[in-house]
Parts: C-alpha cells; structure tokens; sequence
C-alpha cells in the first residue's frame, strides 16, 4: 500500500513538472512576433504613453533606383534618394511636438496640445487650429514609421537572433516566409512588395524588459524589386533612439496665428450652385405648357 501511494505521488509529481515546463515552452514568443508588435508606430505610441512620454529620434533613408541594364552601357538617372530626419517629444499627458526635415529642402512642425494644432510646413507660418477626427493618431503614427517601413521590406527574409536582455539581431534568411496578417496587403502602390528580394540586411533592436517599448533601432539593407512592370533597386537605412524616458517637458503651444475659414464670395457661390441651378432651369422649362 505504501508503495503503491508513492508511485502515485511520484507520477503526479513529474506529470506536474512537465506540464509546468509545457507552459512556460508556449507561452515564450518568437523574436520575430515580438517585433511585429513592438515595431508598429499604433503600438510605439501606446508605449511612449504609458512610459509617461519620452524623445523619439529618427533617421532614415530610401532610396530606388531603375535596374541597369548590363547591354545597352548607359548609366542610370540620378538616383531618387532621400534622408529624413525626425524628433517626437511626448510629455506625460500625450500631448507631443514633431519636428521634421529631409535633405529635399521639405520638413513641418506639428504640436498638439489637447484638442488643439499647430501645424506649419517648412519656412512657412505657424497655424493654429483644433484638431480633427484622428489625425493626432495619424501624426504619431508618421512620425514613428520609419522602423516599420524597413520592418515590413525585410520581413519576408529576416532572421532574428538574441532577445531578453540582449538586443535582438537581424540577418538575411535564407527562404521566404509569409506575411502575418499585421501588415497591409501589397496592392495598388504598395504592390511592388510583393516582388522585394533583399540581397543584404543587418539591424538590431533593444527593448524595454516588458518586451514591448522599442528603445532603439536600426536597419540597413538593400534590395531588388519589380514596380510598375520594371525592375528597381533600392535601399533602406533606418536608425531610431528612444530617450528622456518620463522627463520630457510638458508640451505647450507655440505663438501662432489662428486659422479662420474663409467665406465665400458671391461668384463662388454661383459657381458651386451652377450645376444645380442650371439643372433646376431646364426641368423647369421643360414642365412649361
């Protein structure tokens, strides 16, 4: 009897630890689903919140070119290159500033302070507004994409290594993998990532100990493609820094002038009426004995 109790707890025991060991295999995710949801801007956004704000920098470069072609010995066109630099402070309100410039002579400041804008391009004056519908949502989410739109070129070949208290380390697969139902699908403009091969890739990226707040970022790769029926060449490097965790100053808005819409004139309104006037006449006439 004694020992048939003891074969009982012993089964129990075991079947106990490997059940606990099961668990702990199951739930430890991938480092290629982990950046899938850390790199998303909607999921930096929440992070920077929750951090209680912090200074996002970014800079990153794109460019594509047309594919030489080895036999008729012309040389390509300029290069379409462009550099973007990009600075996001959030405090701890979510309010946020966005300061952003490219080597095109192109940039815009955007701060917004509750439900309220201020918005101006480049060299240009700084208007004030309220905000509308989402697009506080949709300026957060520009200014954080940049790890993304080289995540979302690479994906379909990346490798990733390390992780926990290591930063995690890309490398050039060696097969194609399918797309996890995060990413939009390639169509209309965005159907040429469907034919990316990327010919040579390194990054890595840090986390927070949650796994979920990139702290920092960076990604070079180049790679061939087809757009538009004709065969491209391109090439992504992208480096981003998260820092002044929780210490960003509380955002205010900037002197600006205040946006009033304009009224219309007569003849505009003519204008925009005459449609519906002219349409109004003739049924009239038509409908006259």
């Amino acid at each position: 009897m004694r020992t048939r109790r003891l074969c009982a707890f012993g089964a129990t025991f075991f079947l106990a630890l490997a059940g606990s060991c099961q668990k702990k295999t199951a739930v430890a995710p991938s480092g290629l689903s982990t950046l899938d949801a850390a790199l998303q801007p909607s999921a930096m956004a929440a992070s920077l919140r929750k951090l209680g704000g912090a200074h996002f920098h970014a800079t990153a470069m794109f460019r594509v070119d047309a594919a030489r072609n080895p036999n008729d010995g012309s040389k390509p066109a300029s290069p379409s290159v462009v550099t973007t630099s990009t600075d996001l402070w959030m405090d701890k309100g979510g309010n946020f500033r966005l300061v952003e410039s490219n080597d095109l002579d192109g940039g815009r400041e955007v701060v917004r302070v509750g439900n309220e804008v201020v918005v101006a391009l480049r060299h240009g004056k700084m208007i004030r507004r309220a905000t509308q519908d989402t697009e506080g949502a949709r300026f957060l989410a520009e200014a954080l994409g940049a790890p993304w739109a080289a995540w979302e070129i690479v994906r379909r070949q990346v490798e990733v290594e390390g992780g926990g208290e290591r930063p995690y380390r890309m490398k050039l697969g060696s097969r194609l993998v399918d797309l996890p139902a995060a990413f939009l699908p390639a169509q209309g403009l965005r159907g040429w990532r469907e034919t990316v091969e990327v010919k040579s890739l390194e990054g890595r990226a840090t986390l927070e100990a949650n796994g979920l707040a990139l702290r920092a970022f960076f990604c070079k790769t180049a790679f061939a493609a087809t757009r538009d029926g004709l065969p491209v060449e391109g090439a992504v490097e992208v480096t981003a820094v998260l820092d002044q965790v929780g210490t960003v100053a509380d955002i205010t808005l900037p002197a600006a002038e205040t946006l009033h819409p304009r009224q219309r004139t007569v003849l505009e309104e003519r204008a925009l009426l005459g449609g519906l006037g002219a349409s109004l006449s003739s049924a009239v006439k038509e409908g006259e004995p």
